[in-house]
């Protein structure tokens, strides 16, 4: 069975990163020093980690969002009748 993955090299100076991803999975991502030689040597041990990882835990967590406030105890007419009512004694200036 052929498995189908992605490798992706970036190098800026003599640092750079590495990714690999496969469908229905999350990337992992590893940084190194060096040239392209370096990192060609790190992708078989990065494509290892990342098979690991996925065959425990494809996919990160997901994020527990917190609940909403609840709503405010004063009516949200009350506060736009007070503010109408401070309109109304305001002399227009335009």
């Amino acid at each position: 069975m052929s498995i189908e993955l992605k490798v992706v090299i970036t190098i800026k100076g003599d640092r750079g990163f590495i990714g690999v991803q496969a469908p229905d999975s999350d990337p992992v991502l590893e940084t190194f020093e060096g040239d392209l030689e370096a990192a060609l040597l790190l992708v078989p041990s990065v494509v290892e980690q990342a098979q690991a990882r996925w065959a425990t835990n494809p996919r990160y967590p997901k994020c527990e969002v917190p609940p909403p406030p609840p709503p405010s105890a004063q009516p949200r007419g009350a506060q736009r009748t007070a503010t109408t009512s401070q309109a109304a004694n305001q002399p227009s200036l335009f």
